[in-house]
């Protein structure tokens, strides 16, 4: 009898044991969640430009979900982490994990990329954009200036006008010996062709250079112009010159890249590329009109070239082509191929 109840409360501690294990036994089966991954973004945009709250954001929110949540991007806008110049180094270096790179301030480094930025006549910011991502996927040539990094995704502008502060532009005769913001080389070649003195100054350094008189005008798309406040420095716009756009690389620490889950590589890879172009080309496009309104309640003159102007500006610019392709021949690149290629991708995304 007395055997029975030693046995009856030893079952008895036993499952207490087992049901006090339990959860803890549970807890140990389950996989333990995957930690988050966490990277830093540097653009230049200030922090309330529709290209940072509509685009940067946006395509970081579109990276968490299609990862359910295992990769958090920050975006760092105003050249927080890094200069604009800069930004491509800061990358390889792991001062930020992705970063905004214009591709005018690096054409030594990205010679094909930066034949987007010849006047190559795209009419909108979605539709060079697209012309930037297939030409990227197409050519060999280009993908290998990006061996580095991981190129995420390409974006451009919307086309390039004549801002000017004091004097309106007219005629080809009234940008002579004007001081013009021209940042790149195939900038500042247009602006000499065109009669103006080009001045290597970054978008977020134009405002003050204004201001003080440094520059007499900018060279630039209607979009960024309030959030960099140069639409408070100017008073004359050319609204049809169109005279190029300008092309951003969007590229990532490559050993940060490579050390990513396949999983995760997929799944950011799905919402970059060509996705991504359309969201940047489409936010830079619906960028253009409220500057234009803001600058038209502020009692700014537009100016429209006549069509026989217009085409004075575009036989003065036309030949940078030409030397673009013979710069590009005498360094052993395809420049002729790939400029053909961008003008039927031109083509064919502007109908």
């Amino acid at each position: 009898m007395k055997s029975k109840k030693l046995i009856a409360l030893f079952g008895s501690i036993c499952l207490m044991l087992a049901l006090a294990v339990l959860p803890f036994l549970t807890a140990c089966a389950k996989p333990a969640p995957a930690a988050l991954i966490e990277l830093k973004l540097n653009e230049s945009y200030t922090a309330k430009d529709p290209m940072t709250t509509e685009a940067y954001e946006v395509w970081a929110k579109k990276v968490e979900e299609a990862t359910n949540g295992r990769v958090k991007v920050t975006v760092f806008p105003g050249e927080t982490l890094s200069k604009s110049k800069e930004a491509y180094d800061s990358a390889l270096a792991g001062v930020c994990d992705i970063a905004m790179v214009p591709i005018l301030y690096l054409a030594e480094r990205f010679p094909l990329s930066d034949s987007m930025n010849l006047p190559v006549f795209c009419p909108t910011a979605t539709a060079a954009s697209r012309v930037a991502w297939e030409l990227y996927e197409k050519l060999s040539e280009m993908k290998a200036e990006y061996s580095q990094a991981k190129l995420l995704f390409f974006y451009c502008t919307t086309p390039y006008q004549i801002h000017t502060a004091k004097k309106p532009v007219y005629t080809l005769n009234d940008l002579k010996g004007l001081q013009i913001r021209a940042a790149g080389a195939i900038d500042a070649a247009m602006m000499k062709a065109l009669g103006a003195t080009p001045v290597n100054i970054t978008m977020p350094e134009a405002y003050l250079a204004l201001e003080k008189g440094v520059l007499d005008g900018l060279l630039s798309p209607f979009g960024p112009m309030v959030a960099f406040k140069t639409a408070d420095v100017t008073n004359y716009h050319v609204e049809n010159a169109d005279l190029k756009s300008n092309i951003f690389a969007v590229v990532m620490n490559l050993d940060k890249w490579n050390g990513l889950p396949p999983d995760i590589r997929k799944a950011i890879d799905k919402v970059s590329g060509v996705a991504a172009a359309e969201l940047f080309g489409t936010v830079f496009d619906g960028t253009d009109a409220p500057s234009v309104q803001y600058m038209k309640q502020k009692g700014h003159t537009f100016i429209t070239l006549s069509p026989e102007e217009k085409a004075r500006w575009v036989e003065a610019i036309m030949p940078l082509r030409d030397k673009w392709v013979s710069d590009m021949a005498a360094k052993g690149l395809p420049g002729d191929k790939v400029l053909k290629e961008i003008l039927r991708l031109v083509e064919k995304h502007s109908k």
